[in-house]
């Protein structure tokens, strides 16, 4: 599918209006390109900013969210050992990193692509959680946004349009079934239906201790 009709039939699965990205960086590096060699050379440049930085100032600042595009772009070019070894170099670089929801799409397919069940498992749950719209859109599901607090722009159902289409082809049928069958398991749902529920309560819910004992629970769902 071409990229123009890809984000067509996306618009078409949105109820909710998707916000415009305005951030001319953004845009030009998640706009991948087609050639193997060419995504190998973006991922060294990545590499090579991202060394630079933990160099100069002992730690990485990548507000950009370079760090979120190698395991992916890694992916994209089928080289799964790689990809790995980046999920892993971000774990460890990043401990307390909140994630971004394609990144965390990604990094569940490869965990269940090298055979880590339990693994691919918690990663596609907190997936999930991280956005509530994206394991049905990539199911093939309509989204309609759902009236709660999501936190922030990247839970909300516009952002689907910002991850990638090129992480949605990389799920072939039967890695599309593994995570139909888990999003529908008891686990999963119970998982997703006490959070929703979490954040209808927040919507509305002024600063207090409710409201934290909430937002607190609704983190350790992601663990």
């Amino acid at each position: 599918m071409q990229k123009a009709a890809f984000k067509s039939c996306l618009k078409n699965k949105l109820s909710s209006p998707i916000p415009q990205l305005g951030d001319i960086e953004h845009i030009r590096m998640y706009q991948f390109p087609k050639e193997p060699g060419k995504i190998r050379e973006r991922i060294r440049g990545y590499q090579r900013k991202l060394r630079a930085e933990k160099t100069r100032w002992g730690v990485i600042d990548d507000g950009a969210g370079k760090r979120y595009l190698l395991g992916p772009l890694f992916l994209v070019l089928d080289d799964l050992d790689n990809a790995i070894n980046c999920f892993c170099w971000l774990e460890a670089e990043f401990p307390d990193d909140c994630g971004e929801p394609g990144h965390h799409l990604c990094w569940a397919l490869a965990l269940h692509r090298c055979g880590d069940h339990e693994g691919a498992a918690r990663k596609l749950r907190q997936t999930m959680l991280m956005n509530i719209y994206l394991i049905p859109y990539l199911l093939g599901q309509k989204v309609e946004r759902i009236e709660m607090w999501h936190g922030s722009s990247d839970a909300e159902p516009g952002y689907l349009e910002e991850i990638p289409f090129e992480y949605f082809f990389l799920w072939d049928e039967s890695a599309r079934q593994w995570a139909e069958k888990l999003y529908h398991s008891q686990p999963f749902a119970s998982v997703l239906s006490r959070y929703i529920e979490i954040h209808r309560q927040l919507l509305n819910m002024v600063p207090g201790p409710k409201r934290t004992r909430l937002v607190a629970e609704a983190f350790s769902l992601k663990k």
